[in-house]
């Protein structure tokens, strides 16, 4: 569904998102220490190298796997062409480090016209472009303890919903990045977006950190509950994903991880 509309830019907020193998991160965190900048390491929430107040941050391999209340969302990672690779966030392009980043991330005005129905995500989530790569555990919600799920919603502000329920939009958002049904257009090219508002999306990160929807040139992502919580970023705001080369880019997810091998 093709929707015009017209997308002003204000990078007030800007974010450079790299993948890095070990030896090659190891080497620049030397390097950026000895020239004086802080670097954090993110122990717990992935997303929260996202927020101003945080310079430049790293989130390790192992991170991924460690926090609990996220846990199954950041499965997709485990599914991608990152898997093993160290992601570094930071305020400011490192280009004196000859590095190339992987997106800019920046505010954006955009405002879609409208949002899917409850039957249209259902119809989103059934087709096999979005079937074939979800990853098994992060649609095993079943096997998700029940007081998990009621600590998540409480710990997310919900009140009087049900996770299942929520599920759908979730997964409906993932979907419409993997093979959007729900864009805008630019240069001819389509840009995904975000199809529900703050409350009802999940994993946001999978976006902003290209590990889903990374064949496009640009994304337009809104927040998750996490990502306002842990990273301050703003409600219902759409930030700007935008790929560093496009005419370079391919499919950044692999849904058999194990062909990365052969």
């Amino acid at each position: 569904m093709i929707l015009s509309v017209e997308m002003k830019s204000s990078y007030t907020y800007k974010k450079f998102v790299y993948w890095l193998d070990e030896f090659v991160f190891e080497k620049l965190k030397t390097r950026i220490i000895t020239d004086g900048y802080s670097l954090t390491e993110t122990k717990k929430a992935v997303c929260s190298p996202l927020s101003k107040r945080i310079q430049l941050a790293y989130v390790l391999p192992q991170t991924w796997g460690r926090f609990e209340l996220c846990k199954r969302q950041l499965s997709w990672y485990q599914n991608s062409v990152y898997l093993d690779k160290i992601l570094l966030v930071s305020s400011f392009a490192l280009d004196a480090y000859d590095l190339r980043y992987e997106v800019m991330i920046g505010q954006s005005d955009f405002k879609p016209k409208l949002l899917p129905t409850f039957e249209d995500k259902v119809a989103l989530i059934e087709r096999s472009s979005y079937k074939d790569v979800r990853p098994e555990e992060w649609n095993n919600i079943a096997l998700q303890d029940n007081k998990e799920k009621e600590r998540w919603l409480n710990v997310m502000g919900f009140r009087g919903v049900k996770f299942e329920e929520l599920f759908v939009s979730h997964c409906a958002n993932h979907a419409n990045f993997l093979d959007p049904v729900f864009f805008s257009l630019e240069d001819d090219e389509p840009v995904p977006y975000s199809i529900c508002k703050t409350s009802h999306a999940c994993s946001a990160c999978m976006e902003w950190y290209n590990i889903i929807g990374g064949s496009f040139k640009k994304k337009l992502v809104v927040p998750c509950p996490g990502a306002v919580m842990f990273a301050g970023l703003i409600t219902n705001r759409y930030y700007e994903v935008i790929l560093y080369d496009s005419k370079a880019r391919s499919e950044r997810f692999d849904p058999n991880p194990v062909n990365r091998n052969k």
